[in-house]
């Protein structure tokens, strides 16, 4: 099976591989703007929860793509691919600005874990981040050990500690990257359970812990932004910030909250996946919309005539 993971990316020479402690201790100044983390949670949230038990051999990806906006204007489009079988997942999605913020913040990234089921969970094998603008780009890159431990970090560039909060001792220990934690949901809710459960979260360059809890289900009607109708459950995300954000927070992230992702079922060859997606701050609502699903030769997309 082919990783995606640039082992160029991943394990340079020694010189250049980062353990967590040794970014702790590393600084180098890097503009971070406000709408960078809008975005990157846009993605984030664009990524399926939820999969149909498959076989042991491999399938077609199902693919699905959303459009995302902010106060009504639209910033970004995303598209995510998730290919699973009973042993293994892998979960990749990618994200560009559109609209006036491609003008003023052009910016498109791409985010990808792989790994394996085991009996209590899954169990990530390597995950990274890549975000560019412009000339600048920003990589993560975790490797680990086959069992679940993060054995290598590679970070570019380095966080400015007088910028971001330093991440807490062993930041890693314990903790499972992003993409990985929506593995875990879909396997629990492949079994008929809720969406719910409390996670330890590391990215590589932040620590949190990541809280959703069910709230029962919700019926959309058509509308034009949307192929999806009909009854979805609400998945709340909360989380709490361990260390490795931006000291000074923007006015976007210190008022953002409800954040919900609404999981349905659009197509009958596709499993469930987030039908729509919204959190609120004080300045605008950001609401993801699916607009194509793609699963077992069949295709369900919005109409743009």
């Amino acid at each position: 099976m082919a990783t995606g993971i640039d082992s160029e990316d991943m394990l340079k020479a020694e010189a250049t591989r980062r353990t967590c402690q040794e970014i702790r201790q590393e600084t180098r100044p890097e503009p971070v703007r406000i709408w960078r983390r809008l975005c990157v949670a846009a993605a984030l949230f664009a990524l399926p929860v939820s999969a149909a038990p498959a076989a042991a051999e491999d399938t077609d990806p199902v693919v699905i793509t959303y459009e995302v906006y902010f106060g009504g204007l639209h910033v970004l489009s995303a598209k995510a691919e998730l290919d699973r079988t009973d042993q293994r997942y892998r979960l990749s999605a990618e994200g560009q600005t559109q609209g006036i913020l491609d003008f003023f913040f052009s910016w498109h990234g791409h985010t990808e874990s792989l790994g394996a089921f085991a009996a209590d969970g899954p169990v990530p094998l390597r995950h990274r981040n890549h975000g560019y603008r412009g000339e600048r780009v920003r990589k993560v890159a975790l490797a680990y050990d086959g069992t679940g431990d993060v054995a290598a970090v590679l970070v570019q560039p380095p966080p400015d500690l007088e910028e971001v909060n330093a991440l807490p001792e062993d930041a890693e220990i314990g903790t499972i990257d992003p993409l990985s934690v929506i593995a875990g949901l879909s396997e629990a809710m492949t079994q008929g359970d809720a969406c719910s459960g409390d996670f330890q979260v590391f990215d590589g360059r932040r620590r949190y812990d990541l809280s959703v809890t069910d709230r029962g289900t919700e019926h959309f009607d058509a509308n034009a932004y949307s192929i999806f109708q009909g009854e979805a459950r609400a998945c709340e995300i909360e989380y709490t910030v361990l260390g490795g954000d931006r000291k000074e927070k923007s006015k976007y992230v210190k008022t953002a909250r409800d954040r919900i992702v609404y999981v349905g079922r659009p197509l009958a060859e596709a499993p469930a996946i987030p039908v729509r997606a919204k959190f609120e701050t004080d300045f605008g609502t950001v609401m993801a919309h699916l607009t194509s699903v793609t699963a077992g030769g069949k295709q369900l997309a919005l109409n743009t005539d």
